[in-house]
């Protein structure tokens, strides 16, 4: 419930959606993000399947600190940032249209009853009428 109302951005901070820092011209040494879509540059590179990092060098001192560290790490240069950059390194989030009123029925009913109506299928349905049309459905398929 939580990772969905989170992906779905209606439990954003108000901040999120005009948040200054959403861009590759950052004041830190270093930027550590997710890596997404790193099959682009190497599809051999999370074989693992443990997931990746994007490390952003932002100044001289940046560079210096991870010339000390890459030999301890396992790197893939990437030649143009588009092909693996986050859509927060390029522009804040776009705030969820019921984001205040997400917020305004959490005030008044708490997390859990908040969740039963905001993290399921889009609010379309409460927690009993998913979980009901859930197994409607794994009977449907035959599992």
């Amino acid at each position: 419930m939580f990772s969905y109302t989170f992906y779905k951005h209606i439990m954003f901070r108000h901040s999120c959606a005009n948040c200054h820092f959403c861009n590759t011209h950052r004041p830190s040494d270093i930027t550590l993000a997710d890596f997404w879509h790193f099959e682009n540059v190497d599809p051999s590179f999370n074989s693992d399947d443990k997931g990746s990092n994007l490390v952003l060098i932002n100044t001289p001192k940046g560079r210096e600190i991870f010339a000390a560290i890459k030999d301890q790490l396992n790197v893939i240069p990437v030649d143009d940032l588009n092909k693996c950059i986050q859509v927060n390194l390029k522009r804040p989030s776009t705030p969820h249209p019921e984001r205040q009123k997400f917020e305004d029925y959490y005030a008044k009913h708490g997390f859990k009853k908040t969740m039963s109506r905001f993290a399921i299928i889009g609010w379309r349905y409460s927690y009993k009428q998913y979980k009901k049309k859930f197994k409607a459905y794994i009977k449907k398929i035959g599992l």
